[in-house]
């Protein structure tokens, strides 16, 4: 089934029962990326306030978060500050855990960027449940840090009430371009 902007449904991948977001046709499209990557630049100055905004960092998963994290980040002139798996930062990583639908691993992001910004946009491909984002929620702020807005490709329909009763999303300003 092919859905607004080149993104297809996958039907029980990776598992039976969750259908999988295919990003591939989007980016193989140039003015659909390009529109998607403007419509989260317009969504993030239409959310924030300036001074928020002017203080603020881009931090993001991998892997498909930094397609759509960079580009927003240059546009922006903000720093970037890019989620990994363990083992992937060199310098001075922050290790933490993330959970989400499919797994629990250690993830790390470069300690000495975080503790250069104190608010963050966290820019993702696709919101499921929302544990990514709650758990790089709960690793910023144990450093003293803030998530101010979580902004998102597009987000699972079927998960709506898993998000909803997620406590670690409380009070979180989240959106979606599509």
């Amino acid at each position: 089934m092919q859905n607004n902007y080149g993104l297809t449904i996958v039907k029980d991948y990776p598992i039976k029962g969750v259908n999988f977001v295919d990003i591939n046709g989007l980016l193989a499209t140039p003015q659909y990326f390009t529109a998607v990557i403007e419509k989260f630049v317009e969504t993030i100055k239409n959310t924030l306030p300036a001074e928020v905004l002017a203080k603020a960092a881009i931090i993001t998963p991998e892997a498909r978060g930094f397609v759509f994290g960079a580009p927003v980040a240059y546009k922006l002139g903000l720093p970037l500050l890019l989620i990994r798996k363990n083992g992937k930062i060199p310098n001075n990583p922050y290790l933490f855990r993330v959970t989400n639908e499919y797994s629990t691993y250690d993830g790390e992001m470069d300690a000495d960027i975080l503790a250069a910004h104190d608010h963050f946009i966290y820019i993702d491909d696709i919101l499921a449940t929302g544990q990514t984002l709650a758990s790089v929620r709960q690793a910023v702020a144990k450093k003293g840090k803030e998530v101010v807005l979580a902004v998102h490709l597009t987000a699972v329909a079927a998960f709506k009430d898993a998000r909803n009763s997620n406590a670690g999303l409380k009070d979180l300003p989240i959106r979606e371009i599509i």
